[in-house]
């Protein structure tokens, strides 16, 4: 009796099927990995970005009229992130024409009130006392 051997094996047919499947799960795995950097990435780059401007002018993170915009400590919801800006006490400069005062402005961004910080920031500032 002669046996015509065309097509696979039941075994040959399981083993490329089992290698196929490892394949497309490390695929799956890595672009989980790809777009948990993606959105990490653009969480830290909208938070410097808020933090700068943040540093620059507290006002959008007032919500009440009667506060200062110079008050040490203010925070907020602003681009789907918690933001809390911190001044220091004014430090007088000597030797300057005029009344100029030092602060150290800090800007802490994070996901979520107490949550993990994304970008945390600090300036020294200039400013003339009226």
């Amino acid at each position: 009796m002669r046996y015509d051997r065309r097509g696979f094996t039941l075994i040959e047919v399981m083993a490329c099927t089992l290698i196929l499947a490892m394949a497309l799960t490390a695929a799956c795995g890595l672009i989980l990995y790809g777009l948990h950097l993606v959105r990490s990435a653009h969480g830290r780059t909208v938070g410097m970005a808020t933090a700068m401007s943040v540093i620059a002018d507290p006002s959008p993170l007032q919500t009440d009229p009667s506060m200062s915009p110079n008050a040490p400590t203010s925070s907020g919801y602003l681009n789907g992130l918690w933001v809390v800006r911190t001044e220091s006490e004014e430090t007088p400069l000597d030797g300057a024409i005029g009344t100029l005062v030092a602060v150290t402005v800090t800007v802490d961004v994070s996901e979520a009130n107490n949550g993990e910080v994304f970008v945390c920031t600090s300036r020294r500032m200039i400013r003339r006392k009226p």
